[in-house]
C-alpha cells in the first residue's frame, strides 16, 4: 500500500511536471506568432519587444531553435527600424545555428539576409566573404531559383563596392541561372539587376535590353514595385543617351507609379532626378518637382528620427527589466539569507523584521521618488529627441537644399551659409546634450563591438569634409599601421572624434590643415587630431572639460560655440576605459589625443 501511495504521488508530480513544460513551450510559441504578426502589421518596434521577452522565457533559454525563430524577427525588425547593424548581429546568430546544425538550405538566407544588412549599413567590404559563401553553399542544394538570388547578391555587393566588371559577372550567373530555371518573373528581377552594372559601364544597348525585356515582365505579372524602379533605371538611361522625349516619358511614368504605391524614398530620388531634367527645358516645372522632394526628404528625415527615438526606447526599456531581474534575483537571495537566520533565532527574527520593515518603507519612499525622477527624465529626452531635434534637423536640410539649389546673389548665399553653420550648431549641441545625459545616467561602458578602427575614423572625417572644404582647410589622415581592429564601444569612440574634428575645424585658420593621426603603440592605441588655428590659453586648459562653467568662444569665421563637445567626449572616452589628453599653444594650433587601452580585443591585420 506504502509503495502504491508513493508510485500515485510521483505520477502525480511527473504530470504537473509535463504541464509545467508544456506551458512553457506554449508561451515561448506565442511569443513568436505575436512578434511575427506584429512585424507583419508594420509594428517592428513592439515586435522587438515582443521578441526580446520571449528570448528570456522557456523554451527560448534553454532551445536554440526556439531561440533562432525569434532571432530571425529580431534581425527583419531592426532592419526595417535602420538598425543594420542589431539586425546583422541577429542574422549571423541564426547563421551561426544554421551552420551548427548542418541546415545547408537555411544557411544560404541567413548568409544573404547578413550580406544585405552589411550593403544596407554601408559596409560592402564585410559583405563579399557572406555573399560567395552564400553561392559556394547553394550550388549543391539543386535550387536554381535561390542560387540566382545568391549570385544577384554577389552582383549587389561588388556594385556598391565599385567593382562593375566583377558585379557584371555575377549578375551573367543570376540571369542565366533564373533563365534556365524557366521562371520570367525571377529573371526579369536578375535582368533589372544586370542593368546597374551595365549603365555604369555605359555599355547603353545591353542596359536597355534588359530593361525592357523586365519592363514588358512586370506588366504581365502586376509587379508594380519593381516596375517603378525599371521606369526610373530607363528614364536615366534615356537621358543619358541623348534620347530627352522617351526620358521625360519615363520619368512621368515612374514618378506616377510611385506614388500609387506609395513609395516616398523612391519617390523622393525621381522628383529629385527628374527636377534635374527639366532645368533647362521647364524651370517651373523642375522647381514644383524639387520643393516636392525637399518636403519627402523632410518627411523622411522625421520617419528616420521617429525610428531612432523608438530604439533608443527599445534599449532603455531593455535595460531597465534587466535590472528589474536583477533586483529580483538580489532580492531572492536576501530572502534566503533571512530564512536561514530565522531557523537560527526567534529574537534575531524579531529584529530583522522590524529592521525589514523600515528598510521597506524607506525603499518604497525612494522607489516612488526615483520612479518620479525617471519619468521626468523620459519625458524631457523624448522632448528634446522628438519636439526640438526633429525639427532642427529637418530645417537644416531644408536651409542645405536651399542653399545647394539657389541661384541667389553672393550676399544672400552668404547669409544661407551663416543660417547653414547656426542650424549645424544646434543640432551638434542638441545631440551633445543628449548623450552627455544619457551618458550621466548609465555609467558603464556600454555594448562592446568588434570593429575596423580606420572605417570608423575615415567615417566621422567624411561627415566634416564638407565644412572643412567651406573655410579651405584640408582633412588629412595619417595611419602608422595597417587595419586595426578594436573591441569597444563603437558609438561613444565615433561621437567623441566627431567632436574634435568639428572643433579642429571650427578653431582653424582658413587654407590651413587639420591631421587626424591614428597609431598603435603595445598597450594602447592613439587618435590625435591637429589643428593649426587660435590654440588655447594656457590658464583656460583645465576647463576645457567642465560641463558647468565651460570654456567657449566662436571660431575663426564666427561659427557659434556652445562649450560642451570636449565634456561630452571626455565622459564618452572615459566610459569605455580610455583617456584624453590636450596639447596647445595659443595661436599656434591644438592637439587632442584619444588614448584607447589595446587589451586582448585589439590588433593589427
Amino acid at each position: 500500500m506504502r509503495i502504491f501511495a508513493f508510485m500515485k504521488r510521483m505520477m502525480v508530480i511527473l504530470f504537473l511536471l509535463a504541464c509545467w513544460v508544456c506551458a512553457a513551450q506554449e508561451g515561448a510559441v506565442d511569443a513568436y506568432d505575436v512578434a511575427e504578426e506584429q512585424f507583419y502589421q508594420g509594428q517592428y518596434g513592439q515586435a522587438i519587444r515582443t521578441a526580446l521577452e520571449g528570448l528570456q522565457q522557456e523554451p527560448a533559454l534553454s532551445s536554440e531553435e526556439s531561440a533562432v525563430e525569434l532571432y530571425s524577427i529580431l534581425g527583419v525588425s531592426y532592419s526595417r527600424l535602420g538598425a543594420f547593424d542589431k539586425a546583422a548581429d541577429y542574422f549571423f546568430r541564426c547563421y551561426q545555428f544554421d551552420k551548427k546544425e548542418g541546415n545547408a538550405e537555411g544557411m544560404t538566407s541567413s548568409l544573404i539576409n547578413l550580406a544585405s544588412m552589411y550593403v544596407y549599413a554601408g559596409k560592402p567590404e564585410l559583405a563579399e566573404k557572406e555573399a560567395l559563401e552564400a553561392i559556394d553553399n547553394e550550388r549543391p542544394l539543386g535550387r536554381p531559383l535561390k542560387l540566382a538570388m545568391a549570385y544577384g547578391k554577389a552582383c549587389d555587393v561588388y556594385h556598391a563596392l565599385k567593382n562593375e566588371e566583377k558585379a557584371l559577372e555575377y549578375a551573367n550567373l543570376a540571369v542565366k541561372t533564373a533563365a534556365e530555371a524557366g521562371n520570367d518573373g525571377a529573371e526579369a528581377i536578375r535582368r533589372s539587376q544586370r542593368a546597374y552594372p551595365l549603365l555604369s559601364l555605359k555599355r547603353y544597348k545591353e542596359a536597355e535590353a534588359d530593361l525592357s525585356y523586365s519592363e514588358k515582365v512586370f506588366l504581365e505579372i502586376g509587379n508594380r514595385q519593381s516596375l517603378s524602379i525599371v521606369y526610373f533605371q530607363l528614364a536615366g538611361l534615356y537621358e543619358n543617351t541623348g534620347r530627352k522625349a522617351l526620358s521625360t516619358l519615363y520619368y512621368k511614368k515612374a514618378l506616377e507609379l510611385a506614388r500609387e504605391l506609395p513609395d516616398k524614398p523612391l519617390e523622393q530620388k525621381i522628383c529629385f532626378a527628374y527636377a534635374g531634367h527639366l532645368k533647362e527645358t521647364d524651370p517651373g516645372e523642375a522647381f514644383e518637382l524639387l520643393s516636392k522632394s525637399a518636403s519627402l526628404q523632410e518627411e523622411i528625415a522625421r520617419s528616420e528620427s521617429d525610428n531612432t527615438l523608438e530604439l533608443f526606447n527599445i534599449e532603455y526599456e531593455t535595460t531597465k527589466k534587466e535590472e528589474q531581474i536583477a533586483d529580483q534575483e538580489r532580492e531572492l537571495r536576501a530572502g534566503r539569507k533571512r530564512t536561514i537566520v530565522l531557523m537560527i533565532a526567534l529574537l534575531v527574527l524579531l529584529v530583522a523584521a522590524a529592521v525589514t520593515a523600515v528598510t521597506a518603507i524607506h525603499s518604497k519612499k525612494v522607489s516612488e521618488k526615483l520612479q518620479l525622477s525617471n519619468a521626468q527624465k523620459d519625458f524631457l529626452f523624448k522632448v528634446i529627441s522628438h519636439d526640438i531635434m526633429s525639427p532642427a534637423i529637418a530645417m537644416l536640410r531644408g536651409i542645405q537644399m536651399l542653399r545647394n539649389h539657389s541661384n541667389a546673389s553672393d550676399d544672400s548665399h552668404e547669409v544661407l551659409l551663416q543660417l547653414e553653420r547656426q542650424a549645424e550648431s544646434e543640432v551638434e549641441l542638441i545631440d551633445n546634450v543628449l548623450r552627455w545625459a544619457r551618458n550621466k545616467e548609465d555609467a558603464s561602458q556600454g555594448e562592446k563591438v568588434r570593429f575596423d578602427l580606420m572605417d570608423m575614423v575615415r567615417e566621422a572625417m567624411e561627415q566634416y569634409r564638407g565644412a572643412a572644404l567651406q573655410k579651405g582647410i584640408s582633412l588629412e589622415l595619417y595611419c602608422t599601421e595597417g587595419g586595426i581592429v578594436v573591441d569597444c564601444n563603437r558609438h561613444n569612440l565615433l561621437i567623441a572624434l566627431r567632436n574634435l574634428i568639428s572643433n579642429a575645424i571650427k578653431f582653424s585658420n582658413p587654407d590651413s590643415n587639420v591631421v587626424v593621426k591614428v597609431s598603435m603603440g603595445e598597450d594602447i592605441v592613439d587618435l590625435s587630431v591637429e589643428d593649426h588655428g587660435v590654440g588655447i590659453p594656457a590658464d583656460k586648459l583645465e576647463s576645457i572639460y567642465s560641463s558647468e562653467a565651460p570654456f567657449r568662444r566662436p571660431g575663426t569665421s564666427g561659427e557659434p560655440s556652445h562649450g560642451m563637445g570636449l565634456a561630452v567626449s571626455k565622459d564618452l572616452v572615459t566610459a569605455i576605459g580610455g583617456s584624453i589628453s590636450v596639447q596647445s599653444t595659443e595661436g599656434e594650433g591644438s592637439i587632442f589625443t584619444i588614448h584607447i587601452p589595446s587589451g586582448e580585443g585589439c590588433q593589427n591585420d
